[in-house]
């Protein structure tokens, strides 16, 4: 193994993945007016069939269709919030000196603990640096181009066993 190991971020993943959460968001508020306008026609079309019940049909259509529309919500500003962690270039940088996360130097000893976190509600699962003064730097590792476990082993051999990365919140 060479004495450097580097993580880029991938072009373009970031913000592949907000105009996907986009477009959900998009796609239900469509789904949702469309739903609305369909029992609503079917309500002034045919108001006998439809005249008791077509408030409960259209109440519970909107609070579904606002319930999943804020989901996507969280999902589109998750992804922002990655989006802009994740530039170009380098994301982490390994050598037997220490560590570069972000744009923050690391030595070894002063390395307290190395977390992966996983990602939730639309959020790409995060590497967390916390130094030995508790200040933490982040790395969306879901737009890089590596996997926790190939950083786990690359991290434990440069730093001679002195740090590895807790991956126990991914099982």
């Amino acid at each position: 193994m060479s004495d450097e190991y580097g993580v880029y971020y991938r072009p373009g993943m970031a913000t592949a993945q907000v105009a996907r959460a986009r477009n959900g968001l998009l796609w239900r508020i469509g789904s949702t007016v469309l739903s609305l306008a369909l029992v609503g026609g079917a309500w002034w079309l045919w108001p006998e069939q439809f005249g008791e019940w077509a408030p409960w049909i259209l109440g519970v259509s909107a609070v579904s269709g606002l319930g999943t529309a804020g989901f996507s919500v969280l999902q589109l500003l998750r992804a922002r919030r990655d989006a802009t962690l994740a530039g170009d270039g380098l994301a982490i940088g390994l050598n037997r000196d220490g560590m570069l996360v972000g744009q923050r130097w690391l030595p070894w000893p002063e390395v307290g603990s190395v977390i992966v976190r996983p990602g939730t509600l639309g959020a790409s699962a995060l590497l967390v640096a916390t130094g030995r003064d508790r200040s933490a730097s982040r790395v969306p590792l879901d737009y890089t181009d590596t996997m926790p476990a190939t950083l786990d082993t690359a991290v434990r051999v440069l730093s001679s066993g002195r740090a590895w990365l807790d991956l126990s919140r991914l099982d």
